[in-house]
């Protein structure tokens, strides 16, 4: 296994945005080494670690784990992925396809250190299933939504975004009652270019991630962004993270940046 070092994605100037960490296993073998792979994971300090493997000059296999456990998908750690290959293999290509159990992402390079990463839309309907989980938080939330799957996401609005700043719940609690992460957000002073967003997801580890691509598909259905038209979204974690996005007939886009680590 090949290990290529940590990468900084979703950041700007007033952003850290968050880290992966990047390696490229040798065969297939390695790569279907669940065990092997999450013992690697477990030993870094990074949210996130992607492993690669290669099908061909543009198409790899990807796997994410966190330092607890194997991830269904990871933006950021994705878009870490490929600037590891374009800045690494001369090769690699402008556009990347990546290939896990259950999608393919595109991701394209656009110079420097941007790039674009496209996702399938998503679909979001009203909920009836927060009444018992409302008692958890320590504010109201409003206009309540949910993905089909059970362990998918519930999505919500704050009322401002000092509300949101502010928001808190205990995340024992909030996992007795669901196995849903929870994107909340809202547009309050930004007019109609942008959203602030919190992601939370305790029942996979960590109670909330610093900077998520993820859900901007769940972002993009929340307020019907209308196509080819570019949002900037505001992830309010500690460190803070920022991407922009927008959507196309069947795609919802991330435009960020890439920052390898110096040390």
């Amino acid at each position: 296994m090949k290990m290529y070092g940590v990468r900084r994605v979703f950041c700007s100037e007033h952003y850290l945005g968050n880290l992966a960490d990047v390696n490229l296993c040798d065969d297939l073998n390695e790569f279907h080494d669940t065990h092997g792979l999450q013992k690697i994971a477990s030993t870094n300090t990074v949210a996130a670690t992607a492993f690669l493997v290669k099908y061909a000059d543009c198409k790899f296999g990807i796997r994410w784990f966190s330092p607890y456990g194997e991830i269904q998908f990871c933006g950021h750690a994705t878009l870490a992925a490929a600037g590891v290959l374009t800045s690494t293999f001369t090769n690699a290509g402008k556009e990347i396809t990546f290939e896990s159990s259950n999608q393919t992402i595109c991701v394209s390079h656009q110079g420097g250190e941007l790039f674009v990463m496209c996702l399938p839309q998503a679909s979001l309907e009203i909920t009836t299933d927060f009444d018992h989980i409302f008692p958890v938080f320590n504010q109201t939330l409003s206009n309540i939504k949910h993905t089909e799957p059970n362990d998918g996401y519930f999505v919500a609005q704050a009322a401002n975004k000092q509300d949101l700043i502010e928001l808190d719940f205990n995340a024992k609690e909030y996992i007795n009652c669901t196995r849903r992460a929870l994107l909340v957000t809202t547009n309050h002073g930004l007019g109609s270019d942008g959203f602030y967003f919190r992601y939370f997801a305790p029942q996979y580890g960590s109670k909330e991630d610093q900077a998520t691509g993820s859900v901007a598909p769940l972002l993009a259905s929340y307020w019907q962004i209308p196509a080819n038209k570019i949002f900037n979204c505001h992830q309010l974690s500690v460190g803070g993270g920022y991407y922009q996005i927008y959507k196309t007939a069947q795609q919802v886009c991330v435009i960020a940046k890439v920052l390898k680590l110096e040390y």
